[in-house]
């Protein structure tokens, strides 16, 4: 068995001064980490990173478990910055949406009026389809009178000439 190395014994008021400037500069390190993050700016994490507790301790170039064992304060604070982030962003997709819902109504009366206005000019070519057939039959039987008299005409009929009203 290896021998055990011995434990010196510091100064305890030079220790626990050590500790809380570590401690300090660690917070310090997520702070800034936090920060980067959020910004989209960070140096270690890709940009665009979700900002986790993962995220943060490799940002800050801290172990994860120092995180949960010596900054669960921070940790309270990342999760509700990730969670007043999640509702920022649940608000602005809110926003997003009644602004979509809006348009889309707009949108739907518009293609309402338009289905009337044509059902409306569906009905005008309806009715002048009707009007360009009475129209043709009018000047079908036109052409067959003009041929009739042309026929009248060409056969040597006699054609009676009106004679002038002597009253006049």
């Amino acid at each position: 068995m290896p021998k055990a190395k011995p434990v010196r014994a510091g100064n305890p008021a030079s220790l626990v001064e050590h500790k809380e400037r570590s401690v300090k500069g660690t917070r310090e390190r997520l702070e800034l980490a936090l920060a980067r993050i959020l910004e989209g700016k960070p140096k270690r994490v890709k940009p665009g990173a979700t900002a986790s507790a993962l995220s943060v301790a490799k940002e800050a170039q801290v172990d994860r478990s120092t995180l949960y064992r010596y900054h669960v304060d921070f940790l309270d604070k990342l999760k509700r910055t990730t969670n007043s982030t999640a509702d920022q962003l649940l608000e602005t997709k809110r926003g997003e949406l009644s602004r979509t819902k809006d348009r889309a109504r707009e949108y739907r009366n518009i293609a309402e009026n338009l289905q009337e206005e044509l059902e409306a000019v569906a009905r005008h070519n309806y009715a002048l389809s009707h009007k360009v057939q009475e129209l043709e039959g009018l000047i079908r039987q036109r052409d067959m009178i003009i041929a009739d008299l042309q026929e009248r005409i060409s056969a040597g009929s006699k054609v009676i000439k009106m004679a002038r009203n002597p009253s006049r």
